[in-house]
Order: structure tokens, then sequence, then C-alpha cells
């Protein structure tokens, strides 16, 4: 690998003394010499050159920097350059037409010819027929109707001149069939419009181009795929706004779940130091409750209808063990899935410190309870934030609009 580099940084030293004498010999001043400067032909660019002056002994005197504009052409060069400009232009000016004797539609009339050197200039007898861009305005002619227009062109070069003179006949323009019959229309509808201004209704012509017509007013048919399009969003919409509902009702859930989750474990360690075992203090629980909803004394909370539905469950003969698992499951939180874990230990090994681990837990639902509330305090704050803003603005209003137009009185 050293000798790798070696190699290369060797090389780039070969290159590098070979490119220093290439241009000491590329630079010599003996053949740079000069006594005169050859101009840019005419149409090109003006250049920009630095010249060194240099004395008989050989030392530079001074540098100059001089533009050199291109070479002016003498008036033979300039007619022969008008004559080359007048075969391009005559090549390319018909467009699309087959000649000047039978032009439909529009001119090109260039600005310039001759890469730019030869300057044009365009009249016309009938601007509003031919325009100086070469626009054709023939749209109301009929068929067969022809107009003749003289089209004169300056061309200039420097201080020569030279003009020249275009007969151009104009005819109506070459539509198909379904094309002329709509000119038409428009033409007989315009002036049966503008002929009955004094008329209360306008009577519209009743044959077009030989033809028998009827009219209708036509309004702008809504398109079917707009309702299309309109259907998906709404079912987009739809999709969104109920899957934004099933996440914000399972977010509340599980709020209302963890708030009310102190209040169990603290009926339950009651009941338990009551005397009461852990089945009989969850009916109890599930009993009150239900005894509350009927008479109108409490709301539905989600934690003690899933209480409730465990009671059903046990009822029905599911084991107190399987009952309490499905109950942590369904409110699928940390808690309650510990409080299950406990009630089950309890029934597999009848723990004697299961009341004193529900106040344990009790404590620690009680701390979390009052971080909830100092939370949905501070959200309900900041809620009201807005609505405090939008009085405060109203308020000053309501005092500043008075003084303002006081002053100006």
């Amino acid at each position: 690998m050293k000798f790798k580099k070696e190699g290369k940084v060797l090389l780039i030293i070969v290159i590098s003394a070979a490119m220093a004498v290439i241009s000491m010999f590329m630079t010599d001043n003996s053949d740079k010499l000069f006594c005169s400067i050859k101009r840019p032909e005419p149409g090109e660019e003006s250049q920009v050159k630095r010249i060194n002056v240099v004395g008989e002994d050989g030392e530079s005197i001074t540098s100059v920097d001089v533009e050199i504009a291109p070479r002016i052409m003498t008036q033979d060069e300039a007619a022969g350059c008008f004559e080359k400009a007048y075969e391009e232009i005559a090549g390319i000016m018909c467009g699309r037409n087959k000649d000047l004797e039978h032009v439909t539609s529009n001119l090109v009339l260039p600005e310039t010819a001759q890469r730019g050197v030869v300057s044009l200039t365009w009249y016309s007898g009938n601007y509003e027929l031919i325009n100086y861009n070469g626009n054709v305005n023939n749209i109301g002619f009929s068929e067969n109707e022809c107009q003749d227009v003289e089209l004169k062109l300056i061309m200039e070069y420097e201080d020569y001149k030279s003009e020249y003179d275009f007969a151009v006949t104009v005819y109506s323009p070459e539509y198909g069939t379904g094309d002329s019959i709509k000119i038409q229309a428009q033409k007989d509808i315009e002036a049966a419009v503008s002929s009955s201004r004094m008329d209360e209704n306008i009577n519209l012509p009743q044959y077009i181009a030989d033809s028998k017509v009827h009219y209708e007013e036509s309004e702008k048919p809504v398109s079917p795929l707009l309702f299309v399009l309109l259907g998906g969003a709404a079912i987009l919409v739809v999709i969104i706004a109920d899957k934004k509902k099933v996440k914000d009702n399972a977010i509340k859930r599980k709020k209302e779940l963890l708030y009310d989750y102190s209040e169990v474990v603290s009926k339950l360690t009651l009941l338990l130091g009551a005397g009461m075992t852990t089945r009989m203090a969850w009916h109890k629980i599930a009993a009150d409750y239900k005894d509350n909803i009927e008479h109108g004394k409490a709301v539905r909370r989600p934690v003690y209808d899933e209480i409730c539905k465990t009671d059903y469950n046990i009822q029905a003969g599911i084991s107190e063990l399987k009952a309490y698992e499905q109950f942590g499951k369904r409110c699928d939180t940390r808690e309650y899935m510990k409080l299950a874990a406990l009630l089950q230990t309890n029934i597999r090994k009848g723990t004697k410190e299961l009341r004193r681990l529900l106040e344990e837990e009790t404590a620690d639902a009680f701390e979390k309870r009052k971080n909830m509330a100092k939370i949905k305090g501070e959200e309900a704050t900041t809620k009201l934030l807005m609505p405090m803003m939008m009085m405060l603005m109203i308020v000053m209003a309501i005092i500043m609009i008075p003084a303002v137009w006081s002053f100006q009185i």
C-alpha cells in the first residue's frame, strides 16, 4: 500500500511539472507579438481584449482593455446581405399558407434576418386585417370572399436601408363542415341580437347554412364524477370520524377507569375489613351500583359496569379465578390487572395480607387520583383561556371605541 501511495504522488508531481513546462512555451511572448487585431464579423458579438504594450527592449509598458466592435459591411456587402435576407423571409413568411395569393391563416413576419444582422420593420395597408405581427383577422369572411392587402418591409443595417413590397390576398378561413356551421351560427345569432335592441324579445334565425335549427338554453351540467368524488370524500370523512370517535371513547374510558380505581379499592378494603369474603364484597359493590343506577342516584361508570359483568359471570358458574382474570383484561390497565392478580392470589393461597396490600394500594391510588384531579383542573383552565381572552378584547373594545370617537369629535 505504501508503494502504491508513493507511486501516485510521483505521478502527480510528473504531470504537474509537464503542465508547467507546456505553459511556459504557450506563454512565450515572442510568438504573441502583433501589430493588428482582427475585428469580429458582422452579426457576431463585440469582443473585449486585453493588449499588453511592449517596448523594444521587451519590457511591458502597460496593459489596455479594449472593446472591439464587429466590422461594418460596405454598401455592396449590405446590398448582398439584403438580398439574402429577402430570400430568407420569402421562404418563411407564408407560414401554413401555400402562397401570398391565397392567405387563410396567420403569416410569419420576423423582426430580424441573417442571424440578427438585418433589422426588419413591417407596415400593413390594413392593420385590422393583417397586423404587424402577421396575425390575420378573417373570421367574418363569407365563403370565397377575399381582400387584397399591401405589406411593406423596410430592411435596415447601420445607415443602409432597403424597401420591399408584398401583395397579399386574404381569403376566408379554411374550416371543416362543422366549424363552418359554428362560425355561421355565431355570426347570424350575433347579428340578430345586435339588430333588435329596442324589442322586448330577440327573434333568433330559423335557418343557419340552409338548415332549419331549434334552440335550447344550455345549463352547465354537473359532472357525475363530482358526485363520485363527493361520495368518496364523505365516506373517507365518516371513516376517519368513526376511528377518531372510537379512539376518543377509549381514552375517555381509560381515564374514568383510572379515576375510579382508588374508590373501588377503598370499598373492597372496607368490606373485607368488615368480615366479608372477597366474593361477598364484590357482589355487594355490584348490587349497590345497580340499585343506585335504578333509582337515579348515580351515573354509569365503566369500572362498575365491568364489576357487574364479573358478578354475572360468577353467578353463571364461571370460577372466581377466571372471572377476576377476565375483569383485569377487560379493564386493560396496569392497576386493575394488579388488583385482579391480588384477588386471584388470595383465592389460590388464602393470603392473610390481602387487606394490608389493598390498604397500600388505596393510598397509592388516592395519590394518583389527586394528581389526575390537578391535571383536569389545568386542562379546564387551558380551555377557558380562549373565552377569557375574547371577553377581554370585547371589554377593551367597549372602552376604547367611545374614547376614540370622543377624540375625533
